[in-house]
Order: C-alpha cells, then structure tokens, then sequence
C-alpha cells in the first residue's frame, strides 16, 4: 500500500481552511440561488393572477379585447401567451381566441415539468420547445350564458436570465473569496505555525551538535499550546540533562573509587616483584595490603551491583509485623557494630512493603550510624505509629550533617566534608541504595537533627501504602 504523505501543521490548516470554505460558500451560493429562483417565481406567479384579472375585465361582448388589455397592463406581456375558450351553457357550442403568438406555441405542445420531473412546490412550470420554461395558470368566469376559461402562459426566460447572472456572480465570489483567502490563511497558519516551526528547527539543530548537546529549547509566549508544549519539552530536557550528568558523575565517581585501589595493588604487586627476594618480609605486609584493597573493590563492586538492580527491581509487597524484622536485622547488626543499638517504641506494627528491602534499609542506616557515632554512644531505633503514618528512625549522637550537605546524602557517590576528614570508611552508595529501596516501595526517608547533638533518618510507611516517594 502507498504510504500517506504527511502534512505538516501549516499544510494542514490550510487545506482544511479551503475545505471549510468552500462548502461554506457553496451551501451560501445554493441557498442564495434557490432563495432569488423562489422569490421570482412567486413573483411570476402574482403577475399571472393580476394578468388574469385585467384580462377578464377587458371583455367585451365575451370576447378578450387584446389591444386593450396589453395596453391597461402594468405588467409587460411580450412573453405572455393566452388562451380563451367560451362555452354556452345552453348549448355545447365553444370558441377559442388566442393571443398574439399563442397558436404557434401551443402548436409546440408545452409539457407540465412536474409531472416529468416531479416538483410539489411548482406544479404549473411547463416547457415549450423553442420557448422555454412557462409558469401556466386558468382560471374560469361563470355567466349566465357562457362559462369563458382562461390560460395563461409566462414566461420564465427572464428569471433564468437573472439567475444565471447570480450564479454567475456567486461562481466568481467563490472563486475571488477561495483565492483571497487562500493567500490570508497561509498567512496565518505561517504565523500560527511560526512557534512550532521555530521549535522544531531547534530541536533539529541541537540533535545535530555535539557541543551543545545540553541547551534547551526556546519559549514562545504565544499560543499557550506551543508555550506550555515547549515548558513540557525543557523541563522533560532538563530531566534527561540532569540525569545525564548524574550517569557521568557516577561513571567518573566509580573510575576514580576503583582506580586508587586497583593502582595501590599494582604498586605492592611490583615491589614485591622488584625486592621481594631480598626481602621477604614485604611479602606478607603487601599479600595483606593487596587483600584489604580487594576486599574494599569487592565490596565497591557489590554496591554497585546493588543499586544496578534497585533501579530496575520490580518488588512483591506483603503486610507484615515491622517490629519482628527490625529485631532480627538488629540483632544481626549488633555482631558488626561496636555501639549498642536499642530498639523502643510500638510492640507489634502492621505495615505493606518488601521484607527483604526493609531489611536491607534498615541495615544501611545502622550501618551509615555506625561509621559517625562514638564506639561508647548508643545507637537508637525508634518505631513509631499515629494515625496517619508509621515512622521507623535510626538515631545516633554523632556529628550533625550541615543543611547543604543534607540535599545530597543520597545522591550516588556523596560523601560530606565531615566523612572525608575523618577518613570513615565506606563508598559513598550506601544512602543511595536505601533511598532507591525505599522508592521501590513508595517509602519516604527524612533527614532530621536530634538535639543537642545527633541525627535521625525516618522511614516513612503511609498508612494505605500508597504514599508517594519524596527524599529531603
């Protein structure tokens, strides 16, 4: 099958515009025709009963006195042809008389055009050959002694002149009207169509760059379509602009988290190369530096692994008691963590989510607690539960996370100047596993101070768990 050709927006219009147009102009041009056809017609048949009447008052002696009666017309009757017929009633004698010119042209056997063409609102048009197109009209006088019948023939040639000069006249109209606003339309759907074509020539551009891959497109004010079409685009653009830049953060973060490693173990591999004969007590120091690196690019490793599957993890949601996993992660916590953990609050908390993700969560808050708490502080998790929420937090006393850096926590490889300074351990994705986990669910995780001292991570369950994610 040939495939339909495409329009564009400008082609569009404007060919709807003729369409639209031109039947508008011809039900006008019709109803125009059909309505002067109708009044002309009435108007022939108004002459014809007036005919009639002077043509019965200019008898004399029951005979028509043509002269006469052409004469004391108002109407013109060159085109009029009449027939009477007297008929003595006592007897079954008739006479005939005829206008001038009537013979011939009832010689030319007129037809009745509705009975032919069957027209209910016109049933006294007839055709003459050679004569054209008649309104005919009869009318009977009964005296005492005759009963005198009239005919009467108009003519309708000068109403189908008249209508051929309308139609006429509406066929150029049209015409002029078509090529007029055929040159206005274009105009117009040119700068209806400006915005679009503006946005897609950049969009055009920008998916040819490579520099200026970044530069969102522009914003008309006008129409508000194409204006909040072009708001939708930036702001989808911004989106895929940010996330973009998110991939190559992570891409370089990951490089530079593997590359410092990788090269202290090709480092330890080479001096045991180069001395290790002469000296093999470097052997064991470097066997034991090269296994703590490896063990810190494994568990890089497995980090990334995880959150690869997070961002793509479709999870099975069940209802369950909270209470009994966070003891059982808690417990399994306390074999890791130096600090003691508690846990207070609710007994016993219905909740809808992933089991094996909350644990997980859980686990990377105790964890992330652990690594910015004193080995002496306790570690806090409080379950709580109201009537519209149920909040699971882990609190620890250690350092404050400042404002700025509070935006950030669980962006993917963050790490806050307080963590660099003090050399804690850790990768930086620990956060942003338990946020995607937590996204996967419809969870909410805050961030709050404890005071004097401390902070507070809170898992959010909604209490239809149906509450959208959100992370501040």
């Amino acid at each position: 099958m040939r495939r339909k050709k495409r329009q564009t927006t400008f082609q569009a219009i404007r060919h709807n515009f003729i369409i639209l147009f031109s039947c508008f102009a011809l039900l006008t041009g019709a109803a125009v025709v059909i309505v002067v056809g109708v009044n002309l017609v009435h108007q022939r048949q108004t002459e014809s009963v007036e005919l009639l009447r002077s043509l019965n008052r200019s008898f004399i002696d029951d005979k028509p006195d043509w002269h006469q009666w052409r004469r004391n017309s108002s109407i013109n009757t060159q085109d009029t042809y009449v027939r009477v017929s007297s008929q003595a009633i006592s007897q079954q004698q008739s006479a005939l008389f005829y206008s001038k010119g009537a013979k011939s042209f009832l010689a030319a056997k007129p037809n009745e055009i509705s009975k032919i063409i069957h027209l209910p609102f016109f049933p006294a048009l007839t055709y003459a050959k050679g004569y054209g197109l008649f309104y005919y009209r009869s009318g009977v006088r009964h005296g005492d002694q005759k009963n005198i019948r009239s005919e009467i023939w108009i003519s309708l040639n000068p109403i189908i002149k008249t209508l051929s000069s309308v139609i006429l006249v509406v066929i150029i109209v049209l015409i002029l009207g078509l090529i007029l606003g055929w040159f206005l339309i274009s105009l117009i759907a040119k700068r209806l169509t400006r915005s679009l074509r503006l946005l897609q020539e950049t969009a055009q551009q920008q998916s040819k760059s490579v520099t200026n891959v970044e530069n969102l497109l522009p914003v008309p004010d006008s129409p508000t379509e194409v204006h909040e079409l072009s708001t939708s685009f930036n702001a989808l653009l911004t989106a895929i602009i940010e996330n973009n830049n998110k991939e190559k953060a992570f891409i370089s973060n990951a490089s530079h988290e593997l590359r410092t490693p990788i090269a202290a173990i090709r480092g330890h591999i080479s001096l045991v190369k180069r001395r290790g004969k002469e000296h093999p007590e470097i052997i064991d120091r470097s066997l034991n530096f090269i296994d703590d690196e490896s063990a810190k690019m494994q568990a890089l490793v497995n980090s990334l692994l995880a959150l690869s599957r997070a961002d793509k993890e479709v999870v099975e949601k069940s209802r369950f008691d909270l209470v009994g996993i966070v003891n059982e992660t808690v417990e399994e916590e306390r074999v890791v963590l130096k600090q003691p953990i508690k846990v207070i609050g609710e007994s016993s908390v219905m909740v809808v989510a992933n089991q094996t993700n909350i644990s997980q969560i859980l686990s990377v808050l105790l964890d992330n607690a652990g690594k910015y708490s004193p080995e002496s502080a306790d570690i806090t998790v409080l379950i709580r539960q109201n009537n519209v929420q149920t909040t699971l937090s882990v609190q620890d006393t250690g350092a404050s996370i400042p404002d700025e850096d509070k935006q950030h926590i669980f962006d993917r490889f963050y790490r806050g100047d307080h963590a660099h300074n003090s050399q804690i351990a850790g990768n930086g994705l620990g956060l942003s596993i338990a946020s995607q986990l937590a996204k996967l669910n419809n969870l909410t995780i805050t961030v709050t101070d404890i005071q004097p001292q401390g902070v507070s991570f809170n898992i959010i369950f909604p209490k239809d768990g149906t509450l959208p994610h959100q992370t501040t």
